[in-house]
């Protein structure tokens, strides 16, 4: 059940999915603000995450802004919603609870020729 949100006490500008994604960026980067409005200013998929199209929103957020909106954010609340987020898939999936859950995922290689710059190379 989602709790009754009280809109007084969020700053205004930004919406509450576009706060969650910015405290999960920033926790996940462990970057702090500067790198942050950097992020969320120009990296095409978390700004996808956010909520904008490439093609012609360019809507941009304020230093400021990014750290009003993100500083309401704590690590506790954000293990709490990933908590919720865990049991919720626990119900999608059907199992009992205790039941040992697995995934599965897919991985390649591909070979290619990395080349680190050296001093010799840029002479």
């Amino acid at each position: 059940m989602v709790p009754d949100v009280n809109h007084k006490l969020v700053r205004s500008g930004i919406e509450l999915w576009q706060i969650l994604v910015m405290g999960v960026v920033m926790q996940g980067l462990d970057c702090d603000f500067d790198r942050l409005h950097n992020v969320v200013n120009h990296h095409e998929s978390v700004r996808e995450f956010l909520g904008h199209s490439n093609i012609c929103d360019k809507t941009r957020y304020s230093y400021q802004s990014v750290v009003d909106n993100v500083t309401l954010l704590s690590p506790e609340l954000l293990a709490a919603v990933s908590q919720l987020i865990v049991e919720c898939g626990h119900k999608v999936s059907n199992k009992n609870p205790g039941e040992t859950l697995y995934g599965r995922c897919d991985s390649f290689v591909v070979e290619t020729d990395v080349h680190y710059p050296t001093d010799v190379n840029l002479l």
